[in-house]
């Protein structure tokens, strides 16, 4: 595919980079109500007469951590194996000239 040269080199490039930044905003973002959401867990509804309990705790502990992990990893692996996807593919041409 052929188009304007430009900082990720092709349109194309640019629009992926743009696409893969917005996704790692998003889960930046979802990440951050996941921690807005267990501060009012465990700090304001305790004011409401939450109750601590060992059978509501540690599910919710679980779901918690579980979709923090997840979350890192997803931003982890759309980073680094997406983000320099261009430029893999623009060295593997350097290459494939070169022969």
């Amino acid at each position: 595919m052929t188009g304007k040269k430009g900082l990720f080199g092709t349109d194309f490039s640019r629009m992926r980079a743009l696409v893969i930044l917005s996704v790692d905003i998003i889960l930046v973002v979802t990440l951050v109500l996941l921690l807005q959401i267990d501060k009012l867990v465990n700090g304001t509804l305790y004011g409401y007469g939450l109750t601590f309990s060992t059978s509501w705790a540690e599910p919710y502990w679980a779901m918690l951590r579980s979709s923090l992990v997840l979350i890192v990893i997803a931003i982890i692996i759309i980073s680094v194996v997406e983000l320099p996807y261009p430029s893999f593919r623009n060295q593997k041409n350097k290459v494939e000239d070169r022969e």
